[in-house]
């Protein structure tokens, strides 16, 4: 088998073992970027697992010329990933929260001029998930910070709050 250190007299025994070493390389690279090198099984529901819930976020501090563009029915997008987040079904809008320092060095809540906090609810179809709801292959949960696009706004935001519709 082995004759003139060449494998079936054709192929280097130096080339083969390098050949192997790539196709050991590829399949755990493979299996890394596929997620099937985690040792941790995440258990997710079904497709068909998937029910409605309304997801609110919170923007504290926003200029007040970005709330013109948003309106009750505008679709509500994560900003990078264009994911769909439901339809605008409430806008809350209250004075900024803005947090300073008094001149006697407590923190106390401040106001700034022509700014406001924001919250928005939005209705969505998602399937729940451990510790929130996955929508569009991504997981959603209550804290998670986010860019927005709703209505012809694009504002850095905080889910607040998720519940399953109808609880």
């Amino acid at each position: 088998m082995i004759r003139d250190s060449k494998l079936f007299g054709k192929i280097n025994v130096i080339d083969f073992c390098i050949v192997l070493g790539l196709i050991g390389a590829l399949v755990i690279v493979f299996t890394q970027f596929r997620g099937g090198g985690s040792p941790i099984a995440i258990p997710i529901l079904a497709a068909d697992e998937s029910r409605e819930f309304t997801m609110s976020f919170f923007a504290p501090e926003i200029e007040d010329f970005r709330l013109g563009g948003i309106s009750i029915g505008d679709p509500l997008f994560e900003g990078g990933s264009n994911i769909f987040l439901g339809y605008v079904i409430s806008l809350d809008i209250d004075e900024a929260v803005i947090w300073n320092a008094d001149r006697y060095g407590n923190t106390v809540r401040s106001n700034k001029e022509g700014h406001s906090s924001l919250e928005i609810t939005t209705r969505l179809r998602a399937t729940p998930a451990e510790h929130g709801v996955i929508v569009g292959g991504n997981r959603y949960g209550i804290g998670h910070s986010l860019t927005v696009r709703v209505g012809r706004s694009v504002i850095f935001m905080r889910i607040s709050g998720l519940e399953e519709a109808g609880a």
